[in-house]
């Protein structure tokens, strides 16, 4: 048994001996048997969140609530039970019995962040108290459970006086007047001081917020608020004896039903604590045994199983929409096509497919409803069902593409047939935004630019990888004719984007195709507003030679770079380049690549490139300028590993490392290091991508009980493994080691009736099998039993 998996265990037994009941259970208490990432002192104002699939807390370090995000300003933190916002926040003040003034806990001494519970610790010396807080929502069930647990230092029992002091704001979603949800004065419905229980309602609506107290005789003391909020103060006594413990919880829900569903589950939570946090410790045990690696790079290693937690912090199940993987936090907890695709390419093989499907589902319904059923998927929709963007030109050709991903890790040959259908309306709908009828779709794609609107170079490296994918569909649905017409297409466009979108002189690709007056407008743009005096001069003159270039008419390619945006390398990525093309590109790249990574926009790499390698200096307003993103890195990663270059890929992803922790603990960033979102859903495939696929070079067929191995290993690995990886119904393992003189693949699956082929290197042509010389055949060796030791 590895050792990262002991602390689980020891859960395991103390959920043995535990009852159902809450009493002589501590969430704190149990939370330190746990795996956990300290907080920096420096890094208090930096957010956490407290996660569970159907409510969270976001607030900061030092433990409270401010004012957070764009989307709905300033709303986006405190806790949320979608589609509604329940609180702001809250925060606890406590005074010795008979003193006058109340110690409020505004600032922790110390942040805690665990797989799924996260913690905070006071210190105060003249009360002769230590107090942690501690904040864990159950599966499946919208209750924030927050414990207090207050240690008396004293060497005497002493009374305190406790002031549990709550900001309700019962607060529609994004978008809520899309879907007729106008926010209403927040009221006190019903107070129950001898249960501890209360209620608070929306005048306008029959939202609920519901707030219990455990531990401590209580009373509502006082209600004001500001606008449409209601501010609560729980006055509650405890008494502590001498060098003990007392503990004080408190447990949050609500309802956009009625008091008494709210309640229900506040009920649940309180008499069944004990069981529901253990079973969420044993399914957390299940999220690190699945494909869990050992790997000599310790720091990839742990932002690798703590991706795993961040996906399962993301993921949202909605009353009314369905459950499905949401972008990111605190802005994006809902639903976008894209970030899906991206993510599901880099979890297939860690988890079980079933969010895959109901995500599918939901996406489906959303863009069929908004679209009326013409094949084009939806990019982004609120937790309320309303939809924001029908969809751009890129997603719906990302959707089908993971589609065929998902499915060769599944085999799932009804989601496949479901997909396959729908990529046909796709494709309809694609060839009606050709308008010049040159092969390429028109409209703006990831590149989120005003004016870049064109024939854009994502959009049409997505759609040959989409037809390529819908051949292979057809192929295994046996539509040999629609396979070959889909494989003939896809083949022209390739041949055309590396003929016409190709600029010599910049080794990369175009960023647009458009009309020479169109992109005299694109660069002026550019020049006027990323472009700026002392910071990227490099930028300055490289437009205005192109300008002047396309104004004389000595400008000759077809294509122009003008932004420089990521999508440049996505020919790499998705490997439609030769060999040396890509290589070349990489060399190119690296100008636009600090120590976090690649510029999402390379025109605004600053000359120094130094200038941008601290915290993210940001606008006043939200906004993508001079960012860099992990997701522009983790294309770069892929790219490398597409053309054997291991090393250049494991470069890249430590830049995603140099993020990983730099502000929340467990966490990279959105944009590097420190801005947008703090746990972000596709920041995943930066480092599961290179390190499943292509380190580890496992590849798929579940349907066929086919697995092709091609490791690619960096070069100062001796030794790494990978286990219980999820194909199929199967679960593949495979170890590797290798010294001066030999290297040994240890490979077993736990399945009859599979098949695995292995690449051995460049000119090696044979190995020895379970100790019987084998001879390999266009460089693979064919391994049939379930328990395998390659040897060469």
């Amino acid at each position: 048994m590895q050792l990262k998996h002991c602390f689980f265990v020891l859960l395991l037994f103390a959920f043995s001996a535990a009852t159902a009941q809450t009493e002589g259970f501590s969430i704190t208490e149990a939370s330190k048997k746990q795996p956990s990432l300290d907080g920096k002192a420096s890094n208090q104002d930096y957010l956490y969140v407290t996660a569970g699939d159907r409510l969270y807390a976001i607030g900061n370090q030092q433990g409270n609530f401010p004012s957070v995000g764009f989307h709905i300003p300033g709303e986006m933190g405190g806790i949320w039970q979608h589609p509604i916002k329940l609180l702001n926040g809250f925060g606890l003040a406590i005074r010795k019995a008979g003193s006058a003034d109340f110690h409020k806990l505004e600032k922790a001494d110390h942040f805690k962040t665990y797989p799924f519970t996260t913690s905070f610790s006071y210190e105060l010396p003249d009360e002769g108290l230590s107090i942690t807080r501690t904040q864990f929502v159950p599966d499946a069930t919208p209750v924030l459970v927050v414990e207090y647990a207050i240690h008396n230092n004293g060497q005497e029992d002493a009374a305190f006086n406790l002031l549990f002091n709550a900001t309700i704001n019962l607060l529609p979603t994004w978008l809520g007047d899309r879907a007729g949800m106008i926010d209403g004065k927040d009221e006190l419905a019903s107070a129950d001081d001898n249960k501890g229980m209360y209620f608070i309602k929306d005048h306008n609506n029959t939202w609920f917020a519901g707030i219990a107290v455990e531990g401590a005789k209580t009373n509502l003391q006082k209600q004001e608020g500001a606008g449409n909020t209601l501010n609560a103060a729980f006055a509650s006594d405890l008494r502590v004896r001498k060098n003990r413990t007392a503990y004080v919880r408190y447990f949050i829900s609500g309802s956009i039903n009625n008091a008494r569903e709210a309640g229900g589950m506040i009920s649940i939570v309180r008499n069944d604590l004990a069981r529901m946090f253990f079973q969420k410790a044993m399914r957390y045990e299940v999220i690190a045994r699945q494909a869990h690696v050992s790997i000599p790079d310790t720091l990839l290693q742990q932002a690798y199983e703590w991706g795993k937690y961040n996906s399962d912090w993301l993921v949202r199940d909605v009353p009314g929409m369905g459950r499905a993987m949401s972008a990111g936090l605190p802005d994006y907890p809902w639903f976008f096509s894209n970030d899906q695709a991206y993510t599901f390419r880099g979890l297939t093989g860690t988890m079980q497919p079933s969010l895959f499907y109901s995500s599918w589902k939901m996406l489906k319904q959303l863009s069929d409803k908004t679209n009326n059923g013409n094949g084009r998927i939806m990019h982004e929709a609120s937790t309320n069902g309303a939809v924001y963007d029908k969809g751009r030109m890129e997603e719906s050709q990302l959707h089908i593409i993971a589609a065929w991903h998902i499915f060769k890790w599944t085999g799932d040959l009804d989601f496949l047939k479901e997909n396959y259908a729908y990529g046909k309306k796709t494709w309809d709908w694609l060839q009606q935004h050709d308008t010049n009828k040159n092969g390429y779709i028109e409209g703006y794609g990831g590149v989120e630019i005003e004016g870049l609107n064109e024939e854009m170079l994502d959009v049409q490296v997505h759609t040959q990888k989409f037809l390529a994918c819908m051949s292979a569909m057809a192929r295994q649905l046996s539509d040999e004719a629609s396979a070959q017409i889909y494989a003939q297409k896809a083949d022209y466009l390739k041949s055309k984007i590396n003929t016409e979108w190709w600029l010599p002189e910049e080794g990369r690709y175009a960023d647009f195709i458009t009309s020479r007056g169109k992109a005299l407008t694109i660069i002026d743009t550019a020049l006027s507003k990323r472009v700026h005096t002392g910071r990227n001069e490099w930028a300055r003159k490289k437009l205005s030679d192109l300008r002047r270039q396309i104004a004389d008419g000595s400008y000759r390619d077809k294509g122009y770079a003008v932004y420089y945006n990521t999508p440049g390398i996505l020919p790499a990525e998705t490997g439609i380049v030769d060999t040396a093309r890509a290589r070349e590109m990489f060399k190119k790249l690296s100008f636009f690549t600090n120590k976090f990574g690649l510029y999402i926009a390379g025109i605004e790499r600053p000359d120094d490139i130094s200038t941008d390698e601290g915290s993210f200096a940001h606008d006043s307003t939200f906004t993508y300028n001079r960012a860099v993103m992990t997701i522009a890195t983790s294309t770069a990663a892929i790219a490398a590993c597409k053309y054997g270059l291991a090393d250049t890929a494991l470069a890249y992803i430590h830049k995603i490392l140099n993020t990983f922790g730099y502000a929340t603990p467990g966490t990279t960033y959105e944009v590097s290091p420190d801005y947008g979102m703090f746990v972000q859903a596709w920041n995943t495939t930066g480092i599961n991508i290179p390190l499943i696929q292509y380190f580890f070079g496992i590849d798929p067929d579940a349907y066929n009980k086919q697995i092709a191995i091609r490791p690619l290993m960096p070069s100062k690995w001796n030794k790494a493994s990978i286990g219980d990886v999820i194909i199929g119904d199967a679960r593949l393992s495979f170890d590797y080691s290798r010294n001066k003189d030999q290297t040994t693949y240890m490979i077993k699956i736990n399945k009859e009736g599979w098949t695995i082929n292995v690449a051995l290197p460049a000119g090696v042509r044979a190995a020895t099998v379970n100790g019987v010389e084998q001879q390999a055949k266009d460089g693979m060796i064919l391994l049939d039993k379930n328990n395998n030791v390659v040897v060469f």
